[in-house]
């Protein structure tokens, strides 16, 4: 019987921890469908690299070796690039948002418009997929009551 992969699913990995997530639900779907992961970070022009999201899909891929994950970077606007890397693909698989609200809020969600624009289906990890954060990280973040 031939077990290799028969499709791929695309993964947005934007460095959130709700992309990592997303990441993470694709390779065990990945898994469950024979099917190969894509991880694709877009970066606009000129922006950093996306050396520590390489890491996270590594060892991602390193804590699931029975299934093929790839890590692509891409250049250009994200909504257009993930779209065109999931064209023909099983699915796109996103967080429900991503590590920049604040941008998405004043930008428009690029989940929004990649359910709007893909011809793929297109799977939403919800936030309460998300790990919880560490109770430093909850303190730091949690504001305090306003006077």
């Amino acid at each position: 019987m031939d077990t290799a992969p028969t499709g791929v699913i695309v993964v947005g990995a934007d460095g959130s921890d709700l992309s990592f997530a997303a990441l993470e639900w694709a390779i065990t779907e990945g898994r469950r469908r024979g099917c190969r992961v894509l991880a694709v970070t877009v970066r606009p022009r000129g922006a950093a690299a996306a050396g520590a999201i390489a890491a996270e899909v590594t060892a991602a891929a390193a804590r699931h070796p029975d299934v093929p994950v790839e890590h692509r970077v891409l250049t250009g606007t994200i909504g257009d690039a993930l779209l065109a890397a999931a064209d023909g693909a099983a699915m796109l698989v996103l967080g429900s948002h991503g590590a920049n609200a604040v941008l998405s809020a004043l930008l428009g969600s690029v989940a929004a418009y990649c359910v709007r624009h893909a011809r793929v289906p297109v799977v939403l990890i919800p936030d309460a997929l998300a790990p919880a954060p560490t109770t430093a990280e909850a303190t730091a973040l949690t504001p305090g009551p306003l006077f």
